[in-house]
């Protein structure tokens, strides 16, 4: 039986999540013996006991660190790691929906021993292979840079792993490429995602498709024949149900409101504006005011 690390970040609100995660998780993922690292800055919460669990303190930074950080957080745990011999990381909103056999996500030996999941938000760009369209990282004086015509996909950073070796080699130089742009002042265009993209660019990783991050709000479009072949969906953050991605992202105190359409269309005018504003930080902050 294989031992496999799961990695899961559930700072601040993010642990409404866990509960769903782990218990979909023990269900679908096998044959192997799964154990989880959860960093949070939660002291209880559902299963936090369980002996499979291992809950790391972790403080908020806010955002973008959170997730930008995470590779420095990885190697906290270097040493426990290195004792499975599978690690793989989801985002706080995944959920798995149907059953997953662990072959299906587990690199091959001409693979350079990594896994990605291809960007659901991407898939147009992706079917017709626009790599132009990838928002890569353009600026050479950042670690993650891609020049333009580079490139072969663009990976999200919401699901990755591979063998306990290549996975801890792979953050502990991604931890050092993103310590070094902040001593200069650089955070990467799409933040922690960039520069897993820049890491993949020249390696031989097994590439998941959609159906390994699906996102929720599509499942209704798509036929009974087709459901069970989606087997993990990211679950919408920016939706009442779960309180908004500011509300999450302890932005505000205020839950999103149920009148999610009015939202949904300011949502989308605030982001397509923000392609236009120059600046890095107020670009943020107009294209999150409605989450």
């Amino acid at each position: 039986m294989k031992k496999v690390a799961v990695l899961y970040i559930a700072l601040g609100r993010y642990i409404v999540f866990w509960k769903d995660f782990y218990e979909s998780c023990e269900k679908n993922l096998t044959p192997c013996e799964k154990h989880y690292f959860v960093w949070t800055d939660n002291t209880e919460f559902e299963y936090c006991n369980m002996p499979n669990v291992t809950v790391i303190p972790a403080k908020r930074r806010g955002w973008p660190y959170d997730t930008l950080l995470r590779f420095h957080m990885f190697m906290e745990q270097e040493k426990e790691l290195k004792k499975f011999d599978y690690i793989y990381f989801f985002n706080a909103n995944f959920e798995f929906i149907n059953p997953v056999d662990l072959a299906e996500i587990t690199p091959r030996e001409w693979h350079d021993g990594l896994v990605a999941g291809s960007h659901p938000g991407r898939w147009g760009d992706i079917w017709a292979n626009d790599i132009v369209r990838f928002p890569y990282e353009r600026r050479p004086e950042s670690t993650a840079y891609i020049p333009v015509g580079q490139g072969r996909h663009y990976v999200c950073g919401a699901f990755n792993g591979g063998t306990s070796a290549a996975y801890l080699k792979m953050c502990k130089t991604l931890a050092k490429n993103v310590q070094t742009d902040l001593d200069n002042n650089i955070v990467a265009c799409v933040d922690d995602e960039s520069h897993l993209n820049a890491y993949m660019a020249d390696k031989k990783f097994l590439l998941c498709g959609r159906a390994y991050g699906f996102p929720e709000g599509k499942l209704k479009h798509i036929t009974t024949i087709e459901k069970p072949m989606v087997k993990i969906i990211s679950r919408h953050k920016d939706s009442p149900k779960y309180g908004g991605v500011r509300w999450l992202r302890c932005q505000t105190d205020k839950k999103m409101p149920n009148n999610w359409f009015y939202r949904n269309v300011m949502r989308n005018v605030c982001r397509t504006v923000a392609v236009f504003i120059p600046v890095r930080k107020y670009r943020q902050k107009v294209r999150t005011y409605f989450g």
